[in-house]
């Protein structure tokens, strides 16, 4: 009998996660980004064919690169993980991995590359997430990398002033902002329109020149910024107060260290 026949007829006691601890507005805000079930806000409507454009894999109209045939058209032995898990769209096609990479602020992002790399796991399947200081890196089949970066970019948690789409960048405290209040870019990908006020990219992810220029919209205002922050600051809530983290946090850090340095002397009280 297959698994999913065998699932309906044993009932399963699904455990229900508890995202984030804490009760103050940042907390809310980090258990809202993600939790799966919760919806998140739509602020631009960006065409699928500026979403290829951005980039860069391929042509947009242009077809897909496989590396394998589509799974229907494979024969494979039994596999009884195979029935508990079902494929996505670019697993079912056999499609390439390809990849988005996103940068984050340090100053009053809307998402931090810390936080932004839990969301990708919880709403995402299929997917490998490389961090490196506030570059985060989404590795999937490339139909699937595109309906996520169509997320990514059309959702709450992208602001074009300060969060930017690069693939070849540079890391570190270089990602500051620069006179427009833009991500600072030595490539140029994006421009402020001072007419519009929109955000303009000119070159797609990896600083090659678009045949037109796409916009992104209006930047996120601060004062908006300031309300959907994700990280306890000085100058709105403070970090120290929050003793039901804390206590999390380092129970968490003292079961990493003696988990393998001496595990007889962890206590599971």
């Amino acid at each position: 009998m297959p698994m999913s026949e065998r699932r309906k007829k044993k009932k399963i006691k699904e455990f229900e996660p508890q995202y984030y601890p804490e009760c103050d507005y940042v907390a809310e805000r980090r258990r809202k980004i993600i939790n799966p079930n919760r919806r998140l806000t739509k602020l631009r409507h960006i065409p699928d064919d500026n979403i290829i454009s951005l980039l860069g894999h391929r042509a947009p109209g242009g077809l897909y690169t496989s590396i394998h045939p589509p799974l229907d058209e494979l024969m494979e032995s039994f596999d009884p993980i195979k029935e508990l898990i079902v494929p996505s769209d670019g697993a079912k096609m056999g499609d390439r991995i390809r990849f988005v990479q996103i940068i984050d602020s340090f100053w009053r992002p809307p998402v931090a590359p810390w936080l932004r790399h839990k969301f990708y796991f919880t709403r995402f399947r299929g997917a490998d997430v490389v961090i490196d200081a506030e570059r985060t890196l989404l590795e999937m089949r490339e139909r699937d990398v595109e309906a996520a970066t169509k997320l990514l970019l059309e959702m709450e948690l992208f602001d074009p002033s300060r969060t930017s789409l690069k693939s070849v960048s540079h890391g570190g405290y270089s990602h500051r902002l620069d006179e427009n209040e833009l991500s600072f870019d030595l490539r140029r990908r994006c421009i402020l329109d001072k007419e519009s006020g929109h955000i303009i990219y000119v070159k797609n992810m990896s600083g090659e020149i678009l045949d037109k220029p796409i916009s992104l919209g209006f930047p996120i205002a601060d004062e908006d910024l300031k309300t959907i922050d994700v990280t306890w600051r000085w100058d709105s809530s403070q970090y120290k107060s929050k003793s039901e983290i804390l206590m999390v946090l380092s129970r968490i850090a003292e079961n990493r260290i003696l988990g393998g340095f001496k595990p007889n002397m962890l206590n599971y009280r």
